[in-house]
């Protein structure tokens, strides 16, 4: 085995853990990325309950085992289910019916996702004894600690509290066990995907948050190898996905740009082109995301608004007249290829967000890497994300003042261009899967040499 980050004879050997991939959003496919550039670095096999067609796509060719269901697995639904954790019962029971050789493997990293710890309660700790178990915490369960994904797109609860925080009682009684007995065990490591939800980790699990802590930095631990804090391991671009200039996929992405465009939920059945001057944010359309902000904060800018990531018809249609009582042109666009999206954001003002408590954010990175402003609310991980990087800015929620001096700032070319300089070379230097896989690979060795 590997001495700190020397290469080793034989390569370490990791199963990869995550519920599911069905979404298919931004967690996800760096995960396959992940996935991708560690098959030719280490022995890897992944194992989820569900892995689409499209998951298999992205994935590509390269060599790793996966370990899924014989039948297409299901999550339970209705109301009874979330009272009783009836999906954290059906992923477990899934787990135990899964063939998984414990003995092949020096490390376990687990991504979080529903039904992700589950895969705990098929296996005994006698059998992870000696193994490093990494928990990638990207963000702890939204839907279990925090309000915002209990809200309507305008800010609205959808019920009171007092009961949503009822409904979901058994299932964050099951998600601090799993997560107690990780992290009692010789050997484990948590981390967040940002710095932010390091804080969340001592919030929510009592963790202990050491802010000065590196990216990918170890934790401390006690006299028997039990972890005594929290760490953070970020999320890094694939960089084939987001070159610095158009290439001619991108220059062909006209045709799907205006079928996105007449599909859009508005009277847009003339439209064949996009707006002259807007900004783009993304995300399904939901509370947590933003655009509702976003919308107030371009009144009277001239601008107009791209959501790229569909939604639910009832919010598209609420936007919509929400952006028309502003003055504000709104387009609700449904998810589009890669080579669209990066020709939708290059044409673009600026990317904007205006998200509640994003645990690490993409979309400013992805709009530095390919030379447009990033203009975010600062707040959680945008915070940390963009806090070092002259690419953009980061903005209080309700400065509507800097705001608009933001959006004309976006629309000036000798600032537009001091920005994409100094931005591209930001993402470059911290976030790129060189970086991840070597602060993934110490964290996951230390782990090892801490469980024996």
């Amino acid at each position: 085995m590997a001495e700190e980050t020397d290469v080793a004879d034989s390569p370490l050997r990791v199963l990869i853990v995550r519920g599911s991939f069905n979404t298919l959003g931004g967690a996800e496919r760096e995960l396959l990325q992940l996935l991708r550039h560690a098959s030719n670095r280490w022995q890897v096999s992944l194992a989820t309950l569900q892995f689409p067609q499209q998951a298999k796509e992205l994935l590509g060719d390269c060599d790793i085992e996966i370990i899924q269901p014989k039948k297409p697995f299901s999550w339970p639904q209705g109301a009874i289910t979330e009272i009783t954790a009836g999906q954290s019962s059906a992923a477990t029971k899934q787990w135990k019916n899964m063939k998984i050789d414990w003995s092949q493997y020096d490390a376990i990293h687990f991504s979080v996702c529903r039904g992700t710890l589950e895969i705990l309660n098929s296996v005994s700790d006698k059998t992870l004894t000696g193994k490093g178990l990494h928990y990638h915490c990207l963000e702890p369960p939204r839907w279990l600690y925090e309000d915002v994904l209990h809200r309507h797109l305008d800010g609205k609860l959808k019920r009171p509290l007092w009961l949503t925080n009822m409904i979901f009682a058994n299932q964050r009684r099951v998600d601090q066990k799993l997560v107690r007995r990780l992290t009692a065990m010789k050997g484990s490591a948590i981390s967040g995907n940002s710095m932010w939800i390091q804080k969340q980790l001592r919030e929510i699990y009592d963790l202990a948050c050491d802010e000065n802590k590196s990216n990918g930095s170890a934790p401390r631990r006690n006299s028997k190898g039990q972890l005594l804090e929290a760490t953070h391991l970020m999320h890094v671009l694939d960089w084939d996905l987001w070159p610095q200039l158009a290439d001619s996929e991108e220059n062909d992405a006209a045709d799907e740009i205006q079928q996105a465009l007449i599909r859009a939920e508005k009277n847009l059945s003339k439209a064949k082109k996009l707006p002259d001057q807007y900004v783009v944010t993304i995300g399904k359309l939901s509370f947590v995301k933003g655009a509702w902000e976003t919308v107030q904060s371009l009144q009277g800018t001239g601008l107009s608004l791209l959501q790229i990531g569909g939604g639910e018809k009832g919010d598209k249609e609420k936007i919509l007249a929400h952006g028309s009582s502003l003055g504000v042109d709104v387009y609700c666009m449904p998810r589009l290829s890669q080579s669209a999206l990066r020709a939708v954001i290059r044409g673009s003002v600026a990317m904007v967000s205006h998200a509640h408590g994003e645990p690490f954010g993409l979309t400013p990175l992805e709009a530095m890497a390919i030379g447009v402003p990033a203009l975010m609310v600062d707040e959680g991980g945008f915070h940390y994300t963009m806090k070092n990087a002259d690419c953009g800015m980061l903005i209080s929620r309700e400065d509507y003042e800097l705001w608009e001096e933001a959006y004309r700032l976006s629309q000036d070319e000798d600032t537009r261009k001091l920005w994409a300089e100094s931005g591209r070379k930001y993402v470059e230097e911290n976030f790129t899967i060189d970086v991840q896989m070597s602060a993934l690979e110490n964290l996951l060795l230390e782990c090892i040499k801490s469980a024996q």
